[in-house]
């Protein structure tokens, strides 16, 4: 059987065409950059925007791409620094009559509180490149072969602008978050009955990002025939590479326990903020959500049926 698979090896490396001369010879650098792209242009303070480190490459053979040193503010301090988990896919882009391949390694979201001129950059990233080469095997002779070579190459920095945001209107009140948000209070199905408690959902979600020491004022709208009981929140973030967009939610699951059978109302419940595609303050709002409460008389018929 091994002399078999020998034979079939054999037969593959004599029908490989080699030039072993032009293998042998040295093979020309490749041409390596990384890149800092910012797909957005100005943006406002506190308003998320994603950085992309990308490595242009004359090559298509890139095996390894590693991190020696992480790319960082070169000027000014970010309010938020997250790690984007997918970078993105590689494409190719046709410049002066050569291909180049471009390969996203690591992408970043970023927001800067303060106005200002900004600066991002100073990494550098260990490239792996796959050469071919011909070795001496002592038993086949002449054979080519691949070796991976490492390249040191240093992150490009690149710049972005942070305009200060317009002044607060009167009649808003604004939340300190920046982007595009929808509210609305959501009831699950299923009976609520007067002095047991009972769960209703708020959602806040959008384009942007939702600080964290942020929640819409929901306290309020809790207090017509019922009492809030508690409140849990939870929270959840994440990139929308087709719009180049961070998406935040917050959910707060709410406990209250009806006083009266009528006129429950979860009432509205508003939330202000900026958005930075039309430049203006606004205002989102969930609609009010009438409750139906039964009396606890109700539930011990049904539940002596």
């Amino acid at each position: 059987m091994m002399k078999y698979f020998a034979l079939i090896w054999l037969a593959v490396l004599i029908a490989l065409p080699m030039n072993v001369s032009a293998a042998n010879s040295q093979p020309d650098k490749p041409e390596l950059t990384v890149i800092c792209e910012i797909p957005v242009g100005d943006v406002y303070e506190r308003q998320p925007f994603p950085v992309v480190v990308t490595l242009r490459s004359s090559t298509p053979d890139v095996v390894t791409a590693d991190i020696v040193t992480k790319v960082r503010m070169l000027k000014g301090e970010p309010s938020t620094f997250q790690t984007i988990r997918d970078a993105g896919r590689s494409y190719t882009k046709q410049e002066n009559g050569k291909t180049y391949y471009y390969f996203p390694l690591n992408a970043y979201l970023i927001s800067i509180a303060d106005k200002g001129a900004y600066e991002i950059g100073g990494g550098e990233y260990s490239i792996g490149i796959a050469r071919q080469v011909v070795v001496n095997d002592p038993f086949w002779g002449r054979v080519r072969s691949q070796k991976v070579e490492d390249f040191k190459v240093g992150v490009k920095s690149a710049k972005i602008k942070v305009k200060s945001l317009p002044s607060v209107p009167a009649d808003v009140d604004y939340s300190g978050s920046v982007g595009s948000f929808t509210i609305e209070t959501v009831l699950p199905k299923g009976d609520i009955f007067i002095g047991e408690e009972a769960t209703a959902y708020v959602v806040l979600k959008g384009r942007g990002m939702l600080e964290e020491s942020t929640l819409p004022a929901y306290r309020e709208a809790f207090t017509q025939g019922m009492k809030l009981k508690s409140v849990s929140e939870s929270r959840d973030e994440s990139f929308d590479h087709s719009t180049g967009e961070m998406v935040s939610e917050i959910r707060l699951e709410c406990t209250f326990v009806p006083t009266e059978r009528d006129g429950v109302v979860i009432g509205e419940i508003s939330f202000g903020y900026f958005d930075p595609k039309i430049k203006e303050y606004k205002t989102a709002k969930s609609k009010p959500v009438q409750v139906t409460v039964k009396s606890t008389t109700a539930k011990r018929d049904s539940m002596s049926i």
